[in-house]
């Protein structure tokens, strides 16, 4: 029993100390690859920098840690989430669920006062871009007359969520003179049209735990992240039984549903159809395109692949460059018949001769895109 005893005790021992030490090496390699997997990390600091000229590379650094990493969300009735409020040098967030914008007026805002809301997605936001170089920052300061503009931009969103954000706020008494509405990217990025984190919500209705306490365990870790580096970047992109032409569909009933709120509350809506790399730019002028991971596909790189480059190595599959693109030459073809209705910005080919960059990150706006697509917005503003 002794010597049962002894041998028991040593190879326990030493499968415990084992086990200690691969989870300290574990834990030390992925501390190193979790760091926020913000543009500088991915791309470098002096491809970045080709984006924000005139920036000192510490700020890019505190902008990035920003809007990449310190942004998290929280629960919100109806919307299903929302950014959580946030006070930092670059970005901050209204407890109303608002980014500042330049000159931001109070909450809540007067009523005698020309208010827009302006509504989107990360774009919109203002992803990669500080509180006062957004969209919605340009229309403030650009507008030829006194607004107070409110930027409901939210990352993730589509213009199901932008409709039911609309709907809250008309309902809470809050009544604007415009709404803005900037769509594309999203609805046509995540087709099968579910609000972000829906599946975290269907596990949790389903009584299935989130995590449990060996997730945090490196080793386990390890395994997680082994068994989801198997799962191709394919199976990431979210399915659409339908095809796009039901994309097209959704949009265009959210776009009738907030007309038709919009006109019962004396609200004047702007629908923007907004541009993105994939359609009708020279990939060739995106800043990202010499980017190291790009220039080791060679000489001759198509502008798809080239995309498709920038957004794998974001984790995100190839099957949404294609239903982007696709999705948006849908829409060109529907606005040529006539379907889209006289009422749309088509900002879609605004930079079709463009010889520069215009992206902060693979799909997000430079500051000076941004300063002109509100430009192209402020016109459509009435006067009256």
């Amino acid at each position: 029993m002794r010597r049962w005893y002894r041998v028991t005790a040593f190879a326990t021992f030493n499968s415990v100390l084992l086990f200690v030490l691969v989870n300290l090496i574990l834990y030390v390699i992925l501390s190193v690859r979790t760091k926020p997997d913000d543009p500088l990390v991915r791309y470098g600091e002096d491809n970045i920098l080709v984006a924000y000229p005139g920036w000192r590379a510490e700020d890019v650094q505190t902008l990035l840690q920003e809007t990449y990493a310190d942004l998290t969300f929280e629960y919100e009735p109806f919307t299903g989430f929302r950014n959580k409020p946030l006070r930092e040098k670059f970005v901050n967030i209204d407890r109303a669920g608002f980014r500042l914008s330049r000159g931001q007026a109070p909450w809540p805002p007067r009523p005698d006062a020309f208010n827009v809301f302006v509504f989107g997605g990360s774009t919109t936001f203002g992803m990669g871009l500080p509180d006062d170089e957004t969209i919605a920052s340009y229309l403030q300061a650009d507008s030829s007359r006194v607004i107070t503009v409110y930027n409901f931009g939210r990352i993730f969103y589509l213009s199901r969520q932008e409709e039911i954000l609309f709907q809250q706020l008309l309902q809470s008494g809050v009544v604007p003179r415009v709404a803005v509405f900037i769509d594309g990217l999203n609805d046509f990025f995540y087709t099968n049209g579910e609000p972000g984190f829906s599946p975290r919500f269907r596990r949790f209705m389903a009584g299935q735990a989130e995590s449990n306490p060996l997730d945090n365990v490196p080793m386990v870790k390890a395994a997680h992240r082994f068994m989801k580096s198997a799962v191709t970047i394919e199976d990431d992109a979210s399915s659409n039984a339908l095809g796009l032409e039901s994309v097209a569909d959704r949009w265009l009933a959210n776009k009738r549903m907030i007309e038709i709120m919009a006109a019962g509350f004396g609200v004047r809506p702007i629908f923007v159809w907004q541009p993105v790399p994939v359609y009708k730019y020279d990939l060739s002028y995106h800043f990202l395109s010499h980017a190291t991971f790009v220039r080791k596909r060679g000489p001759g790189i198509e502008p798809k692949a080239l995309l498709e480059n920038l957004w794998i190595h974001g984790k995100l599959g190839p099957k949404r460059v294609d239903d982007l693109a696709d999705g948006y030459a849908l829409m060109e073809d529907l606005r040529a018949r006539g379907k889209l209705g006289s009422n749309l910005l088509w900002l879609a080919d605004m930079q079709q001769d463009k010889r520069e960059n215009l992206y902060v990150d693979a799909v997000h706006y430079t500051a000076a895109f941004s300063k002109e697509i509100a430009g192209r917005i402020c016109r459509e503003i009435p006067t009256d």
